[in-house]
């Protein structure tokens, strides 16, 4: 075949068009939450702004809980592996490869959102960032929560006494031991599949927080909101270290300076959704109750000894840890 020497010019033209659509770099980035869910969407917004902050020369996918198999616990598996670029957990679900991450989830250490952002994130952040690096060849980007964990539940659960013989999804070992204390049992469930099993009764009830029960229609489900507080999921959204270190440098910067805005995004736009999503919850007819002040002492004293033998058990960084925690969220 015979080529003119415009027609190749031309060709080499609409070749170099073509490559400046194209990103240098490729990311994937997996989320726990489902595809409609506001967190999801968040995603989304911080990966379109980290194009726009790079001229395009970064892109990244995002994927929902639903769209990729991966569990909680598989997330910072799979980060390390670099199946994925992104990734992000509550640091619960992280505990089963790395027990330090699992301080927040501690029973009643943290419940103040202000206190733990203004001064037990600082006190901890060095340490944890440090541990998760080590363990998963990673680092943190961003650090928010998730509000307050509560029980939602089809039959009525009002008091520490209704919990006798209820079954609860939990999602982790520390609320498992919680519920067993007050009489009640617990389901491992992973997050796309809780809806359908309180719908079929396979649970009882289920610990979120009042945004996804919000955000996941349960009020066409379940009757009953117990707001007993139990922990802030603490969440965090890490990239892996290679794929990081393979971006030039002024992507590298790009992209970090727009993850430190995201990261304050999320915290903001969650308090603004928990507020909603407790109006929305009760506007559709579910009754939310608080713990009575003497059950709420009950919770607290009866349960303090799990964060004191989780801490001993997983040494000298937990300890220090917990301390911290606790002394910020004082």
């Amino acid at each position: 075949m015979i080529f003119t020497r415009g027609i190749v010019a031309s060709l080499a033209l609409l070749a170099s068009g073509a490559a400046g659509f194209a990103a240098d770099f490729e990311w994937k980035m997996f989320t726990i939450y489902d595809v409609a869910d506001d967190q999801t969407k968040w995603a989304r917004g911080f990966a379109e702004e980290v194009s726009e902050a790079t001229g395009g020369r970064l892109n990244i996918r995002v994927f929902s809980g639903a769209e990729m198999p991966y569990k909680g616990v598989d997330v910072y598996r799979a980060l390390s592996t670099r199946q994925i670029e992104i990734g992000h957990s509550p640091t619960g679900f992280i505990a089963s490869d790395l027990p330090v991450a699992a301080a927040m989830a501690m029973p009643f250490v943290c419940t103040d959102a202000e206190k733990f952002f203004t001064t037990a994130l600082p006190k901890v952040q060095p340490m944890l960032d440090q541990a998760i690096s080590d363990k998963f060849g990673v680092s943190p980007i961003m650090h928010w929560i998730m509000p307050g964990q509560q029980i939602w539940s089809v039959p009525e659960i009002r008091t520490l006494a209704d919990l006798e013989g209820k079954k609860i999804r939990t999602w982790n070992r520390e609320q498992v031991e919680t519920l067993a204390m007050f009489g009640a049992s617990s389901a491992s469930i992973t997050t796309a599949e809780v809806t359908q099993a309180l719908q079929l009764g396979t649970v009882d009830g289920a610990i979120t927080a009042a945004i996804n029960a919000d955000n996941w229609h349960w009020a066409q489900i379940v009757d009953n909101g117990y707001l007993f507080n139990i922990t802030l999921s603490h969440e965090v959204i890490s990239v892996n270290n290679e794929a990081l270190a393979e971006l030039p440098e002024d992507v590298r910067a790009a992209f970090l300076e727009t993850s430190a805005k995201w990261e304050l995004r999320f915290r903001e736009e969650v308090a603004k959704l928990d507020a909603q999503a407790r109006a929305d919850l009760v506007a559709a007819g579910m009754t939310l109750t608080e713990p009575t002040a003497e059950d709420a002492a009950r919770l607290r004293d009866e349960t303090a000894g799990i964060a004191e033998a989780w801490a001993t058990a997983n040494g000298e960084l937990a300890v220090q840890i917990l301390a911290a925690l606790r002394e910020g969220c004082q």
